[in-house]
């Protein structure tokens, strides 16, 4: 872009701040998605703003951004609109604008599964972990040029933008180093270092052109510069994630660890035995549905984070010390699950996905299985052109996956499903008939055998 262009750019921006316009424009963004009107207000106003003098600008610039204050209201409507456009628009809106403030949430729960699996690999080859240590640099700024980076990513088309996407771009944009560290006092400390959000580097990972990066520039000046993250954070508190499973059911479900004998609490084993298996060396529904299985007779606990492996005392640790919210259950995970195999909702699918059956032990993302959240996954379905539908159009078919909004389960035949259901119940077997299921798939990264 020649000198002059980037000046034209740079006084518009300074313009506008100057105007007070930039913090009313950064408010209409959030209630939009955080897509509204300081994209579609430079979106509209740039390619004038690079080729008239700078007398012009007055009247390109800030008439427009006066009228893109009202955009929300125009464009989405107040929450009494009856017309269905409307409607739509602003709950997607509110969607991806969730999305987008729970994000430092969901880095989180990343970074939380690549440290679990971690510590797992090394615990896996004898070596003991006595202390973690995990330092990030992720912070306001970092969080501002991903959602400038992700809108211009979607050619800032809301109706294109998806929470799952956007989790997507999350989990690719994280790096990590790991290193182990000898104490004085002969323990041992996991320390884990997630390098600093590189704008730059993510932006070549996309392919930006010089003006895919100077929206992106733009935008990130308006999101930071208003401080529109900490002026709207509490409006999406809803969409924050549940650390102790899906516990609306209120109707019957059998309890795990029923072993052989088929009694509750007969079944302990920390053993995954494939002889049972359809085909150990492949990833198939028939597999999964009798991993699922074999996981509900032993009685796998449910602890946020975690997929399938043996809960020890510095998992457990770490888990605390993440998650306070999960120290409320403490004294119940300590009686019930410490050492035993334990995991979240996806974490059950998941680990099958990682499971090798050569050497026993669960590695973290192999397999061509992603790190993805419940709704990751049933997405997943229909970004990979795989078999999916309301369930009412169920198959009968073992190893479909079973969703519903932030939970997700296995259907193992003749009705039942498999299910890590929460903190206090663990991996149980429900009845799929009234258990609120949304949708089925096939997932995407294991064979069907039908």
């Amino acid at each position: 872009m020649a000198q002059d262009e980037r000046s034209g750019l740079q006084a518009a921006l300074e313009l506008a701040h100057k105007a007070g316009a930039a913090a009313r424009i950064a408010k209409a963004a959030m209630l939009a998605g955080l897509k509204g009107a300081a994209v579609a207000a430079v979106k509209e106003t740039l390619p004038f703003l690079l080729k008239l003098a700078l007398g012009l600008l007055i009247a390109v610039v800030l008439i427009p951004m006066f009228v893109f204050t009202a955009m929300p209201n125009m464009f989405f409507g107040y929450e009494t609109s009856v017309k269905d456009p409307q409607i739509t628009m602003r709950q997607q809106a509110l969607t991806i604008g969730g999305a987008y403030m729970s994000l430092d949430t969901f880095e989180q729960t990343q970074m939380d599964a690549i440290v679990t699996g971690e510590l797992n690999r090394y615990q896996n080859q004898g070596v003991q972990i006595d202390h973690i240590d995990v330092t990030s640099d992720f912070d306001e700024k970092d969080l501002c040029w991903f959602i400038a980076i992700n809108s211009v990513a979607h050619k800032q088309d809301l109706s294109e933008m998806t929470p799952e996407d956007i989790q997507s771009l999350c989990i690719s944009s994280l790096r990590h180093t790991t290193q182990l560290r000898s104490n004085q006092d002969d323990t041992t400390t996991l320390h884990i270092d997630f390098k600093h959000f590189d704008q730059d580097a993510l932006m070549d990972e996309l392919h930006f052109d010089a003006d895919a990066r100077t929206w992106a520039g733009a935008l990130y000046e308006t999101l930071f510069e208003s401080d529109a993250i900490h002026k709207y954070a509490d409006q999406f508190e809803a969409y924050k994630p549940s650390y102790s499973g899906d516990v609306s059911y209120d109707g019957g479900y059998e309890q795990g660890g029923v072993g052989d004998s088929g009694v509750p609490g007969s079944g302990n084993s920390t053993q995954i035995d494939t002889s049972g298996f359809t085909d150990p060396s492949t990833k198939n529904n028939r597999d999964l549905a009798a991993y699922a299985v074999q996981a509900w007779e032993n009685g796998w606990g449910y602890v946020w984070g975690t997929f399938g492996d043996v809960l020890t005392e510095s998992v457990l640790t770490y888990k605390l010390e993440q998650y306070p919210e999960i120290k409320e259950s403490e004294t119940f995970i300590r009686e019930n699950w410490l050492g035993r195999r334990t995991t979240d909702c996806v974490g059950l699918i998941k680990s099958y996905g990682w499971f090798d059956p050569v050497t026993g032990a669960i590695h973290y993302g192999t397999n061509g299985m992603p790190d993805f959240s419940a709704d990751q996954m049933y997405a997943s379905a229909a970004d990979n052109d795989t078999a999916y539908g309301t369930m009412d159009t169920m198959p009968e078919i073992v190893g479909l996956a079973l969703w519903k909004s932030g939970h997700i389960g296995v259907y193992i035949g003749s009705g039942y499903a498999i299910e890590a259901m929460g903190t206090r119940y663990g991996v149980v077997k429900t009845k799929v008939e009234g258990r609120g299921w949304q949708g089925w798939c096939k997932l995407p990264y294991i064979e069907y055998y039908e």
